[in-house]
Parts: structure tokens; sequence; C-alpha cells
């Protein structure tokens, strides 16, 4: 699934692949150096590093970063104190200790390092910048930090940097779509006024096929639970407990809350969004319970709603995915909607645990066990869930879907973004609804979908942002 673009693009830690069913958003849980030092990723005479480095951003994103460039350089192991203070349980359980000791002395090998660019996202909690090493050494490096507390991270990421142009032309959109998945759709809107005036097509690719779309879905959760709040069937200040039987997988760190631990709806709705945890999701649609998401499939646009039904919390999609045996995986595919809703009940019995997802690196079933959506689906979801945010009482649904925009974006071009974005193993989701500054609004979504092999998600990210360009160009 997914929060931010940075967190679908960070997948491959040191032990493996963690899916975000979504929210998409996928905060990689490991340090991803690999196995050697980074290699330098252009001599000096052709580097792009930055003759003088620029400050770390005021962040609690930033301030990590910061500490991180230091250990680097200052060369001494990290102590078993400064680990505990500076990284999240979730991180820990998948790296420990000693080999986050071994990865980061490899990477400072590199060193010394300085900040040299920030090039993805920028928020209180995500960070994606690029740092310059010696000889002309260039890292892509990005770091999550674990809300609320915002004092430890969840996610740090190091990777060659390799700068990916953006397109500049619809045609080239619509020809590095066609090499990233052997499904590949589009569709780029000018919106309406809300409830008159019907979008005009920028751009469109297989616009109403469907695919799967990973946590993308999470939007459907979210207008459930703001339906709930305008009938007064549930408040954004309603305090909710947390339950073991309602923990999933990362991402998201809701899972590491004690059982009992009273949160407001309107906290599980950001951090459903904001980071795509799963977590918070989960909680949020036993609240509401799953016959009032379903409802807002049709309720929102989706054009064969039918094909999403049972609509799966995310523990019970890992647990299919990954810990039920292979028959009742193969009975739940081959049945009907109402047979599986029955089969569901075996599938609550399974446990899920992180130790599954380690080999989890191929596509699996995404043709099956998914959730599905078009990008013309997905534009109108976010169309509709802007219709709802202008009801009195229902403007946090507006704040909460801007938390994490998935991408830079420049802010005397456009004055709002509302982002979701989806991922697992081939399947990478991302819609946008953008306010322009002019007072013009614009939607776009991409669904990639390939049963045989990953998507290349920061050549994906590179033709979302072209195709942001281009409308703000229009």
């Amino acid at each position: 699934g997914g929060g931010s673009v940075a967190e679908c693009v960070w997948r491959r830690g040191l032990l493996g692949l963690l899916m975000a069913a979504t929210a998409c958003i996928v905060v990689a849980l490991a340090a991803a150096c690999g196995e050697e030092a980074p290699q330098p990723a252009a001599s000096s005479e052709t580097s792009t590093a930055s003759p003088v480095a620029v400050p770390f951003p005021e962040t609690a994103a930033g301030r990590q970063l910061e500490w991180v460039v230091g250990k680097l350089n200052a060369g001494a192991p990290l102590s078993d104190a400064e680990i505990a203070a500076h990284f999240s349980p979730s991180f820990l359980q998948q790296v420990s200790a000693d080999q986050l000791r071994t990865a980061l002395a490899q990477v400072g090998a590199a060193g010394p390092f300085r900040l040299g660019e920030i090039i993805g996202p920028n928020t209180e909690t995500s960070l994606v910048a690029r740092l310059d090493g010696a000889a002309g050494t260039l890292l892509k490096t990005s770091v999550a930090v674990e809300p609320p507390s915002n004092t430890h991270m969840a996610g740090l990421l190091f990777q060659p940097y390799a700068p990916v142009a953006k397109p500049t032309s619809w045609e080239e959109v619509d020809e590095r779509l066609a090499k990233l998945a052997g499904q590949a759709s589009l569709l780029a809107i000018e919106v309406g006024e809300s409830g008159t005036t019907p979008g005009t097509t920028l751009h469109a690719r297989e616009a109403e096929r469907p695919g799967a779309i990973g946590s993308a879905f999470k939007l459907y959760v979210l207008a459930a639970l703001a339906e709930a709040v305008d009938e007064g069937t549930a408040a954004w200040s309603e305090r909710l407990a947390v339950r073991d039987d309602w923990k999933s997988l990362p991402s998201g760190e809701m899972r590491n809350e004690q059982a009992g631990t009273r949160f407001t709806l309107r906290h599980f709705a950001e951090q459903m969004i904001s980071v795509s945890d799963n977590t918070a999701m989960d909680h949020v649609m036993g609240r509401v319970g799953r016959g009032a998401v379903e409802a807002q499939l049709e309720a929102l646009g989706m054009a064969d709603a039918a094909a999403s039904l049972p609509f799966l919390s995310t523990r019970e999609m890992f647990a299919l995915k990954l810990s039920a045996p292979e028959s009742l995986r193969e009975r739940y595919i081959a049945a009907a909607t109402e047979e599986r809703r029955q089969l569901l009940k075996e599938v609550e019995g399974l446990s899920v645990d992180l130790d599954d997802v380690t080999g989890w690196t191929s596509p699996r079933d995404i043709d099956t066990l998914e959730w599905f959506a078009s990008p013309a689906d997905l534009v109108r979801a976010m169309e509709r869930l802007r219709e709802m945010a202008e009801r009195s009482g229902l403007e946090p649904v507006r704040a909460i879907l801007s938390k994490n925009p998935g991408i830079t974006l420049d802010a005397s071009v456009w004055k709002y973004a509302a982002y979701k974005g989806g991922s697992e193993p081939g399947v990478l989701s991302l819609v946008w609804l953008l306010e322009r500054a002019d007072g013009r609004t614009f939607a776009l979504a991409v669904v990639l979908n390939d049963a045989s092999r990953d998507i290349e998600a920061a050549e994906a990210v590179a033709v979302a942002e072209g195709a942001v360009d281009l409308m703000a160009a229009v």
C-alpha cells in the first residue's frame, strides 16, 4: 500500500521487502545498503554534488538525518543506547544492532558526507535527500520517523543516487508507462466544480481498466468513517481502544501500541492515510464495519465494486497471501462472494508475523487477492471525498488527505495536494487531487500491475512527477 511516494520506493531492506497494503504506503524497516559498500554514482568530473552543503530541514526527519550524517562522518560505532534512542522497535525487529552498525560502517567508508539536495518528500516525518560524499559518491537517502513521538526512525534507506529525468510530453508519459508494467494505466483531468461541472480529460491511457491498487483502497475506508461522522454514529474525537485482534503488519507503527491504549478516530484516520498504517486502517474498518466500507465503493463511483468483495482488512490480506494453507487460499480465490465471507472465518484464526514477509519479493495473486480500481475510479473517489470535505463537520477529511502530499510540489504552483498511494510486489498505484494557486483543480491517477515482476517505483514516480508538471502548464 502507501504513505508518501518515498514510502512506495523504499522497498528493499537488508532483510527483504515489506508490503504497504498499504500505504502503498511501504516504509522500509531496514537499512538498505546491501552487502557491499555503496559505489560512486559518478566520477568527480561528472558529479552533480553541491559545492556547498545545504542546511538540514527543521523537521523531525531532518533532525534524524542530520544525526545519521554526523555519526557516519564520526566513524565510531553506535552504542546500544544511541541505537535505542534513534531507531524504532519495529526497525530493530528487522535489523539487529550489530547488523545496523555493520551497515552504517560500510556506508560511512564512502564519506565524509554532507547534505547536497532535497530530492523527494520533505515532511515532518519523511525526507528524501541526496548526500554528497568523498570522491564523487552520491547517495539517495530516505528517512521515515515514527509518529507521534517523532524521535525514532522507522525507515532508513541508502541507495546510489541516479537522477531520473521526468517526461516532458504525454507521449513520453505513455511510452515510459508501457515499459514499467504489463498493465499500465493513467488518467489526468481538470476537475470541474464540485457536483456541477464534469471534468475535462487532459490525458488518458486505459483509464477505465481496473487493476490491483494496494493501499489506495484506504480512500474508501476514510469515506466510510466520514459518512459515519456525518450520520452521527461516530465522531472524530471518539476514542477507540487498540485491539490485538485488529493489529496488522507494517507499514505503520500503531501495531506496537499496547492493547487498550485509546486514540481518537481522527488519529487512526490520519495514520491510515499519511503513513498508510495498516493497523490504523483495520481499526477504522473494525469500528465502522465492513459493510459500511463496501457501501462506499459505489458511492465513490467505483465501476466494478463486486471485484473487491468481500472488502478485506489488511490483516486478512496478509494472512491469505502469507500464512494461509495453499488449499484455503485456492478455495478462497475460486469462491463466489458469499462463500468467501464464510471462508474469512477460517482466515481470522491465522497468525500473521513479520517473518512471513521476508521472502515476499515477487508478485503473489495480484489478479485475485487484492483491492481493485481503475484510474478513473480513483479520480472519482478523490472528487467525492473533496465534496464530502465541504460538508459541515467533515472538514478533517481535507486535512487528513493532505498530511502527506507524496512528492515535493512547487508551493507557488500548487496550494493544496491530497494524495494516496499503494503498493506490493507487482503493484503500484498513485492518486492525487491538486488545487492550483490560480483556483483550478486537477486530478491524476496511475495504476501499474505486473504479475511477473516488481514495479520500478523510482521510474514510476518520475513519470508521475512529469505528468504533474504537464498539468501545471495547462
